[in-house]
């Protein structure tokens, strides 16, 4: 790279000269300015050539060093990259997505909304915010994201998957379900689309829908599709298969706690009762929500 800048110098060095030769400016003016003209413009292409290889050059060195657990060294490339051209998009995205990584999902959000001000039809960095956003309880922005990002990416099961989610967040649960059936027809296997669908059909009380969406999966469930096969079996009172469900899928004292909940909704108080016990057993120090539970389901059974 500092041959191509050093070359860069004698060509301006050359070019200077050329276009102040006395000899090219008093017998033929015309032509002199043409000649400038198009040496300027050879060297304004080169330029922009060896901006763009040194960009290209700092984010690919970027990646390797964020890979390798580089991080601040990452980050210097990245600002580098960023102060030779600030129209590219490219490093801020890079930067958003190592802060992610970082856990600071603010930063992120910041950087790929500063990339989408450069580049709005970048639909993996609208997805890459949508996330963030719906990780952080914006679920109207991160609708609007995702929405962008359904439109702009070619693979958009992943952008429909968090529009759903971000529905389901809203408590729209006719659109996500929309959503969801709409996503299925390219992926009718998809274990997530599968799940969330039974959710949002749950979620409706449309039970034996719900249900069958549940038992056609066949695929290896993910820790939601046993969540909301825990939640149909509760609601049907079948609280031992709900059990076994949850824990699949949960922690012990979240398993009991899911459990205790369904049963109080329901009226069930002496199996709250037991199972926030449960819950506040399998973990003491940490699970103050049994205790709370428990305290909420002794008043109820005191009032009955």
């Amino acid at each position: 790279m500092k041959t191509i800048i050093y070359g860069f110098s004698l060509l301006l060095i050359s070019s200077t000269a050329a276009c102040t030769s006395p000899s090219k400016v008093t017998t033929d003016s015309q032509r002199g300015e043409t000649v400038t003209g198009t040496i300027t413009k050879s060297l304004s292409d080169r330029e922009q050539q060896a901006r763009k290889e040194r960009v290209e050059l700092l984010l690919a060195q970027g990646d390797i060093a964020a890979r390798e657990g580089r991080i601040e060294y990452a980050f210097h490339l990245l600002l580098n990259a960023e102060q030779i051209d600030s129209s590219d998009d490219r490093a801020l995205v890079r930067a958003g997505n190592l802060h992610r990584t970082l856990g600071n999902r603010e930063l992120a959000v910041k950087a790929w909304q500063l990339a989408l001000m450069r580049n709005p039809s970048n639909g993996n960095t609208h997805e890459s915010l949508g996330f963030s956003l719906l990780e952080s309880g914006r679920f109207d922005e991160a609708a609007k994201a995702f929405e962008q990002a359904v439109l702009l990416t070619t693979d958009r099961k992943r952008s429909m998957i968090g529009l759903g989610l971000a529905c389901e967040k809203r408590r729209d649960y006719e659109r996500a379900l929309t959503i969801y059936d709409a996503a299925l027809l390219d992926d009718p296997s998809s274990v997530e689309l599968l799940t969330y669908r039974a959710r949002s059909l749950m979620n409706l009380w449309r039970l034996s829908e719900a249900k069958a969406a549940i038992a056609s999966i066949i695929n290896e469930p993910i820790q939601a599709t046993w969540i909301v096969r825990g939640d149909l079996f509760a609601i049907d009172g079948d609280y031992a298969a709900a059990l076994g469900s949850y824990l699949e899928g949960l922690s012990e004292q979240w398993a009991y706690q899911r459990l205790g909940e369904h049963a109080l909704r329901q009226g069930a108080l002496a199996h709250a009762l037991r199972y926030f016990r449960e819950a506040a057993a399998a973990s003491p120090r940490f699970f103050p929500d049994a205790e709370n539970a428990i305290s909420i389901t002794l008043e109820k059974l005191r009032d009955k």
